[in-house]
């Protein structure tokens, strides 16, 4: 496979795509809950706010999970198929980027693409 810059910054964005998701989500939440720290605020009222927006935090959450789920498919696809890594190295990936998804896609990207020579050898297909 032939990784010059621009598919390296193709694959850049899509892998940062979901990390970008969930960061707008956190954001969200964040701008919801930051008006009852100005104040002394029972505990419930955060509980009674989060209730009334749950639709829209469960809405935006459910679009940045439908969002990762292809990218990190996508990790898995790019990270079976190079022959560089060996099966322990790429066991941990498998299990980082299952357990972390959002967060793995980005640091997959950093450590295994973006510095990684023009030409890396892979397999005709994952099987």
């Amino acid at each position: 496979m032939v990784l010059d810059d621009k598919a390296k910054k193709r694959m850049g964005v899509i892998c940062f795509i979901p990390v970008v998701c969930f960061l707008l989500s956190f954001i969200y939440w964040l701008i919801l809950v930051l008006p009852l720290t100005q104040g002394h605020q029972v505990p419930s009222s955060i509980v009674g706010l989060t209730s009334r927006n749950y639709d829209t935090f469960f809405f935006i959450l459910a679009a940045s999970a439908i969002i990762t789920a292809p990218v990190f498919i996508y990790c898995l696809v790019l990270l079976a198929r190079m022959k560089n890594l060996n099966e322990a190295h790429k066991l941990m990936w498998i299990v980082f980027l299952s357990v972390m998804a959002p967060i793995a896609s980005a640091l997959f990207w950093i450590f295994l693409i973006k510095d990684s020579p023009r030409h890396i050898g892979i397999y005709p297909d994952i099987a």
